[in-house]
This record gives C-alpha cells, structure tokens and sequence, in this order.
C-alpha cells in the first residue's frame, strides 16, 4: 500500500495515498455554526467547496485555537468515493463512504511509503494517545510507529461505509 505521511503533535500518521486528490497550505475557512467542534469550517478550491476535519480535535487531542501556536498547517484534500472508484471500486466501497469532497488538516507533512501489505499489523491492545476504532493498522519504520488512521471512522462516517 502507498501511504501518505504526516503528523499531529507527535504522533506519525498515514492515509492510503489512493485516496487523497491533494495537499494544500491551510488557508482560511468559513466556520459553520452548530457543527461539531472537530469541522474546522468551509473551504472554497477551485469551485469545490470542502468540508474540513480537524482530526486532532476529533482524535481528542486539542481543543485549541485554530492555528493557535502553530506556524503553519496543511490540508489533505480527500477523494469523494466516485473519484476513488474509477482507481479502485473495492476501496471505494470498503473505506470511502463519504460523497462530498472532505479535507483534513495536519500538523506536517511526510513522505510517501511503499509498505507491504504483510507489514502493516493490527494496533496493539494498549495503544494510547489515540482511540483504537481510528487505526486500519500500524507499521514499525524507523524505530517509529507509523499509525494508519481509518478514515472513514475519523471522519464518523464508518456506519455508512457498508450500505
């Protein structure tokens, strides 16, 4: 699986790339009222309007400020499920629930891994920091623990992913 990295404080992340369109600066959003704390806002690329995740807060990490201490961020912009479709039906139908274009906006940027299927293993029982119904699995690399989110799930989209 090609994983694009990234992290969150100090936790290092992944996202099957197969599913992300772009990354971008964060930029400013519109906020959306009576949305839940983790929907940062409304984002306008290009004529496609984005809803965006903070995934730190929604991960229970942060409430803070948005950009609060932080010198910059980005979005990954996300693939709607027809997009993933056309590469990929079984992972559209499998981990791609959601129709609207979302984004997620991360701390920093990573690479992007080649990791054997073989490799990536379920997450252990006492994982801390981070719920274990948001991780699709993690991968030893580099003395780190490379966390492979469930985007679906972070996203609360998961109870969808089936119909």
């Amino acid at each position: 699986m090609l994983v694009s990295t990234f992290t969150l404080g100090d936790i290092y992340l992944g996202i099957n790339i197969r599913m992300v369109r772009e990354i971008n600066r964060s930029a400013e959003c519109t906020p959306v009222p009576g949305s839940p704390d983790y929907i940062r806002g409304m984002l306008n690329i290009r004529g496609r309007v984005i809803t965006l995740f903070d995934i730190g807060i929604r991960l229970g990490w942060s409430k803070q400020d948005p950009g609060a201490g932080k010198v910059k961020q980005y979005n990954v912009i996300m693939k709607t499920r027809d997009e993933v479709s056309k590469i990929d039906n079984n992972l559209a139908m499998t981990q791609c629930p959601w129709e609207d274009p979302v984004g997620l906006i991360v701390d920093q940027l990573g690479d992007v891994l080649d990791i054997p299927d073989d490799n990536i293993l379920p997450p252990p029982a006492n994982l801390t920091g981070i719920s274990v119904d948001f991780i699709q699995g993690v991968v030893t690399f580099e003395q780190n623990l490379l966390v492979i989110l469930d985007i679906a799930t972070v996203l609360g989209l998961n109870d969808q992913a089936s119909s």
